[in-house]
């Protein structure tokens, strides 16, 4: 990851190329401009987003002063705020930008003045967000059906983020399932999803929820097994634009199915007889 963010870094402000260093500069001292990468703590966030790698960046501008470095900051900024990296082992990452505790600071140890920024980085959990695990299958038709309605160049996950998701991703995961009795011979299964929308931008979230919500507003039934006649309604659906893409999720869904009670086998009357004092 650290070479892939040095490259990425780079790639944005030139004359930082081979002059980015893992925590400290070199002992004898290093020629400015230069920056320095550090990788703070992880921060444990929850099962379908894992942890949240913090990383450090200082921009040393030198002679330019703070005031290019602020421009450089801003470059950054823009440039590696959801940005998707690739390693060079062909897996990816996504990077957040988190802001800064302290923007301008002096160090100690050189007496330089420095920018800094923070980035995160979302490590999930060993298996989650794989492609191939197994899905609750109303899970898995609601990922299919997503997935048909938005079309290119949406990607849409279940249960948990991937490392490095699309730019364009929808994630469907499962908070909650009930049963209700609706009839002496029919019951009602309920289960509950939230739905994580994240873009390129807020415009691009915005669309594709709309879109989302009429489209499970329009549909009577959205087919489980369409060849075995298995469906699943929409009891309502909603959107909070206001909910954190990644941690929190903007739609909530509930699906609804009304399933027959089995038949249950009860002994059969064979031959009633009449005791005489009963006559």
């Amino acid at each position: 990851m650290r070479a892939a963010l040095k490259q990425a870094i780079a790639d944005i402000i030139p004359p930082l190329k081979d002059r980015l260093y893992d925590v400290q500069p070199p002992l004898e001292g290093a020629e400015e401009p230069y920056g320095v990468i550090a990788l703070g703590e992880e921060i444990w966030k929850s099962a379908w987003a894992g942890y949240r790698q913090v990383i450090r960046l200082k921009l040393f501008a030198g002679d330019a002063g703070l005031d290019q470095a602020d421009t450089w900051a801003e470059k950054l900024l823009n440039g590696l705020h959801h940005k998707r990296v690739k390693n060079a082992d062909d897996s990816f990452f996504t990077l957040s930008y988190l802001g800064s505790r302290e923007a301008e600071r002096l160090e100690p140890s050189t007496g330089k003045a420095c920018r800094t920024l923070r980035f995160g980085v979302h490590i999930p959990v060993p298996g989650a967000g794989d492609a191939s695990s197994e899905a609750d299958e109303w899970l898995q038709a609601l990922t299919d059906w997503t997935g048909s309605l938005l079309g290119m160049p949406w990607t849409v996950y279940h249960t948990a983020w991937p490392s490095g998701p699309e730019d364009s991703a929808v994630m469907w995961r499962m908070t909650g399932c009930e049963t209700k009795m609706a009839g002496a011979s029919l019951y009602e299964v309920r289960k509950v999803y939230v739905g994580h929308i994240s873009g390129p931008d807020t415009s691009s979230e915005q669309l594709a929820a709309v879109s989302l919500i009429e489209g499970l507003g329009s549909e009577v039934q959205l087919p489980i097994d369409a060849s075995q006649r298995k469906y699943m309604s929409v009891a309502e659906v909603s959107a909070d634009m206001q909910a954190d893409a990644f941690l929190d999720g903007q739609l909530r869904l509930t699906l609804v199915q009304r399933r027959m009670r089995p038949a249950e086998e009860a002994a059969l009357i064979r031959r009633v007889d009449i005791h005489p004092i009963l006559k």
